[in-house]
């Protein structure tokens, strides 16, 4: 028995060693190899498991919600069960086949699943990051090729236009103001000497260069006092040299004499002390009437100084750095820099300034010189009351102080040559004042309509009751949606409406700004923030805006009745218009539309009114009738618009904007944030009923797979304390929890 298990025969005690030697080497290597399988067999158990996961949550998610994908390009979770689908997909991968004669090396066995949602649709983080994605490769170029293309050759001489609006209208106020008080000051003057007309006239009315004589009587002046001395006189020595028999005869007319003397001599201290406080307070008013005139000028010379300053920046070429080439040549700004060289004729020089205020010294030290003469001139008129007056001197005397009254007045009264003098200085550079004025009030009449018309759109959502419901419903899903992102506060409540501005040159300013803010916007996105323009061309792409057209009758004043107008009142025949501005009422976000439409085409209306009117000379008077230009044909854009749906960008630039074009516009100005973010996803809600704080975009799942061990178990439970397997033992099975994550 022996020789066969060895193999060879039987000697002495050494026979069966090597019989056990193999034994211990085969149970060695038996050990080695079993436990070599089963690592072997939990590598790829751990390879199968990743990749079974990463399958069956990609499974899962491919269950996206259709609507949302189709209507607005985004991705969220749709109604299935998350959970079903994955355990129903785990099962699948993991189901035996029929066959009986299979050798399955790894048999796989679901332990556990679940699912943990996050990442919902309804944030801006997960939104925005599905606009930038869904846009990435459309924005950029339908911007350049539709809008920014257009917009380039305007962009110099519309700064030149922003500059000169800007500088003229805050000038205009100015100008104004200091006119008026240049008149002030000319009015008080003239007004402090026509308050010394009643002594001229206590003097001698009228004044004249005679004084003849005549009988006692009435006195009106002082002038009669001397003109019926002699009368006195001779009456006098009448009843002297009477008969001593004979009463007096001229008793009672020599008192009444006497008498209106003294009365008339009374009146003269009260007559100068009140010339004298009303012509120091005028001439007081005329001197702060100047100095604040001369403080106006002063501002208006630093305004014109620091426009100079930052000129070259306030009129750089915001597109010269744009990589695009424009739709066509550039338009010359050169009429609008000649401009510049007239500016300066506004200001008034140190020495204008200067002879004003000789003016003022002049005209007091003429009134200076009227006080004494006509004090003197009471003494002398006191002879009148003795019988030893000289008639000659007090002739003299009135004639002496009437002339100095009489040639102040005529000086400086109204229409005096002095006053008259220095009002023919002052129109010298009015010359266009007047009909600068008159082209204002045009120009004001012409905005009256718009704001009009624009009351009118405002007004026609107080008979929507249906559509303002809807905008109650879409304002509550703002709100939500506001809160559920935090910090965010309700900007759409206390937002004021977009209007426009009654004073003509406070509607050129503000559409001079916005035309900047747009060119700055474009010029940011071309210079690669791309953020905006992807939130943007978005939101144009995936929601209704209203159609204009709608508005021709009502902009003709043609419209009686407004139900047709009443399907394009409901939030989602404007949902462009409500991401832009937010209003939760019918109409409030077209009248806005149009509002700012309107202030667009008179920047660059008034752009082509510049160049129009440049040879006007005043640089006030071209800026008036620039926006009076660029009122009217803004008026003229604003109804083709509304009849065709398109209007040429300029008359020098033939390239077609719709009314689409324009939102998208004022969206990159002043849009990209997260407000119209919050507007979109209420509108979403509205429309498709999704709630997207409720549709998540990422999941993270976690499965728990087994495999049965096949050699020692807690051999390899052993080895796993020292070779850091990622799952564990438990009895005679190997079990692993894995993690698989998927976001849209």
């Amino acid at each position: 028995m022996k020789s066969i298990i060895t193999g060879c025969p039987a000697k002495g005690k050494t026979e069966g060693s090597v019989t056990i030697f193999l034994i211990m080497v085969l149970a060695f290597v038996f050990l080695f190899t079993a436990v070599l399988i089963d690592y072997a067999r939990i590598a790829a158990f751990n390879v199968q498991e990743e990749r079974l996961a990463r399958a069956s949550i990609r499974s899962v998610m491919s269950s996206y919600h259709v609507e949302l994908r189709e209507r607005y390009g985004l991705f969220a979770f749709g109604d299935s069960d998350g959970d079903m689908l994955l355990s129903k997909v785990l099962n699948e991968n993991l189901h035996k086949s029929g066959r009986g004669d299979t050798f399955n090396l790894l048999p796989f066995a679901l332990e556990s699943s679940s699912l943990e949602w996050s990442r919902p649709l309804g944030s801006y983080d997960v939104f925005r990051h599905q606009i930038l994605e869904e846009m990435k490769y459309k924005a950029p170029v339908d911007f350049a090729l539709e809008l920014a293309g257009k917009f380039k050759p305007l962009s110099g001489v519309m700064a030149e236009a922003s500059r000169a609006t800007e500088l003229l209208s805050k000038l205009q106020p100015l100008y104004d103001e200091r006119e008026e008080n240049l008149d002030l000051m000319l009015e008080r003057r003239s007004q402090a000497a026509e308050s010394g007309r009643r002594v001229l006239l206590w003097i001698m009315n009228p004044p004249g260069d005679s004084i003849s004589a005549h009988l006692l009587g009435s006195m009106q002046a002082a002038a009669d006092i001397p003109a019926q001395y002699s009368d006195y006189l001779g009456k006098y020595y009448e009843d002297l040299y009477r008969d001593s028999k004979k009463p007096a005869k001229y008793t009672y007319q020599l008192a009444l004499y006497q008498s209106r003397t003294s009365e008339m001599l009374s009146r003269l201290p009260s007559l100068l002390t009140t010339f004298h406080e009303e012509h120091g307070q005028s001439m007081e008013e005329a001197k702060d009437a100047l100095n604040k005139a001369q403080q106006l000028n002063d501002e208006m010379r630093d305004v014109l100084a620091a426009s100079r300053i930052s000129g070259v920046n306030l009129a750089d070429d915001p597109a010269k750095d744009w990589d695009i080439p424009g739709n066509s040549g550039e338009i010359s700004a050169e009429p609008l820099k000649k401009l510049h060289e007239q500016e300066d004729a506004l200001i008034l020089s140190s020495a204008d300034i200067s002879s004003m205020e000789n003016g003022l010294f002049m005209q007091q030290s003429a009134y200076e010189s009227i006080e004494p003469t006509v004090t003197g001139l009471s003494g002398v008129l006191h002879e009148a009351l003795g019988v030893n007056g000289d008639s000659y001197q007090m002739i003299s005397s009135v004639l002496g102080a009437s002339h100095v009254v009489d040639n102040y007045y005529k000086k400086y009264g109204k229409k005096g040559s002095v006053i008259a003098s220095d009002l023919a200085f002052l129109e010298e550079h009015r010359s266009s004042d007047k009909a600068r004025k008159q082209v204002e009030w045009e120009a004001k009449s012409k905005l009256g309509e718009v704001r009009a018309l624009l009351d009118k759109i405002r007004m026609l959502g107080s008979g929507a009751a249906a559509s303002m419901e809807r905008y109650q419903i879409l304002h509550q899903f703002y709100e939500d949606n506001v809160s559920f992102n935090n910090g965010l506060e309700s900007q759409s409540s206390d937002k004021s409406e977009v209007s426009v501005s009654s004073d003509p040159y406070a509607a050129g300013s503000s559409a001079m700004k916005d035309i900047d803010g747009i060119y700055a916007a474009m010029s940011g996105i071309m210079g690669g923030a791309r953020d905006r323009l992807f939130q943007t061309e978005y939101s144009a792409l995936y929601f209704q805006h209203f159609d204009v057209s709608k508005l021709a009758s009502l902009a003709l004043n043609s419209l009686e009745d407004t139900s047709e107008l009443t399907d394009q009142l409901d939030p989602r025949a404007q949902e462009l218009e409500y991401i832009l501005y937010g209003f939760h009422n019918p109409a409030g976000n077209v009248a806005a539309a149009y509002a700012e439409i309107f202030a667009m085409r008179l920047s660059i209306r008034t752009m082509e009114g510049f160049i129009e009117k440049a040879t006007l000379g005043n640089p006030l008077a071209v800026l008036a009738a620039a926006l009076l230009y660029g009122i009217q044909h803004a008026i003229q854009d604003m109804l083709q618009l509304c009849e065709k749906d398109a209007i040429p960008l300029s008359k020098y630039m033939p390239a077609q904007l719709t009314y689409r074009d324009h939102l998208r516009l004022f969206m990159i100005m002043h849009g990209g944030g997260e407000v119209q973010l919050s507007r979109m996803l209420a509108l979403i809600q509205l429309n498709t009923g999704i709630n997207p704080a409720e549709r998540n975009t990422y999941v993270s799942s976690d499965i728990k797979l087994q495999m049965q061990l096949w050699f020692l178990p807690g051999v390899v439970k052993m080895l796993n304390y020292t070779a850091g397997f990622p799952g564990e033992v438990q009895g005679n099975k190997y079990l692993r929890a894995v993690k698989a994550d998927y976001s849209y």
